[in-house]
């Protein structure tokens, strides 16, 4: 099982400064952000995307999927094709889609999902002329924010060009344990991001009632129980693409760099751990 890093977090630098830290880290790769103000750009994705991604290749590092814009959800956009193409060239066999944006009595649950499944379905047949998949992930206060509701959306699309993406914390956020959501989304299971939540007080101790915000901490200090995760992955059939999001917040970017290091090997140990408890009879 791969575990490659989001690339967000980096939006300034070359990408040979990407790949130095993503190797001094110890990842297997990137989960290449493509969004405006990064050095891959929804405008220059034909001609960036490709060089980018051959250039993280000889370095040793894999670059299994992008994540796109979050508004990126048609294959309408003026950069659909254009992204669908360079992932081609590229062998990039995954792209990250934006959200369906939930507004209370603004998005009426069915008939936004009645035009959801619509652009998902021009999604596929753009995913089937290029030999790439297409998938949505499971984000909280948006459509298909797990599982169950994602299924909503997917349910009838081919699996072989429109996935699930499940998110780790947003699920234990939502409420709905991950390996439920591996089940729940079977055959569409496409990749798979890694983090931890908790809730903290947002108010005074002081007064009466406490009020609750989620936030993201390393892993290992939430609510996920990545056991429960990465036993549920392999005993399923899955030992592929993990991306770990490291949302969370440091004083520098030295003590987030020492952070995403730490993530990056804490999940390979429980990972080794899933292993072998599967493996003993």
């Amino acid at each position: 099982m791969q575990i490659v890093l989001f690339s967000k977090h980096w939006k300034d630098p070359e990408v040979d400064t990407i790949i130095e830290k993503t190797l001094d880290i110890g990842a297997d790769g990137l989960d290449f952000t493509v969004r405006p103000g990064y050095c891959v750009t929804p405008d220059n994705v034909g001609t960036e995307l490709p060089k980018t991604v051959r250039r993280i290749k000889e370095a040793g590092l894999a670059v299994p999927m992008i994540t796109t814009d979050g508004k990126f959800t048609s294959a309408s956009d003026p950069s659909a094709e254009p992204t669908a193409a360079a992932m081609q060239e590229a062998g990039v066999p995954i792209g990250k889609l934006g959200y369906f944006p939930w507004r209370a009595s603004q998005t009426p649950y069915w008939e936004t999902v009645d035009k959801a499944r619509r652009e998902l379905e021009g999604l596929e047949t753009l995913g089937r002329k290029y030999g790439i998949k297409f998938c949505y992930h499971t984000h909280s206060h948006y459509f298909g924010q797990n599982a169950a509701a994602l299924m909503d959306l997917l349910k009838g699309r081919d699996p072989k060009h429109i996935g699930a993406y499940l998110d780790t914390g947003h699920l234990y956020f939502c409420g709905e344990g991950f390996p439920m959501a591996i089940d729940v989304v079977g055959e569409y299971l496409s990749m798979a991001s890694l983090k931890d939540t908790c809730f903290v007080r947002e108010n005074a101790p002081e007064e009466e009632l406490p009020v609750w915000k989620r936030t993201i901490v390393p892993a290992g200090l939430g609510v996920v129980n990545w056991q429960d995760v990465f036993t549920g992955l392999l005993g399923a059939g899955y030992d592929d693409t993990c991306s770990a999001h490291c949302e969370f917040r440091a004083d520098t970017p030295d003590a987030f760099h020492d952070l995403q290091k730490r993530e990056v090997a804490f999940l390979r140990d429980e990972l080794a751990k899933a292993r072998a408890a599967l493996e003993t009879p």
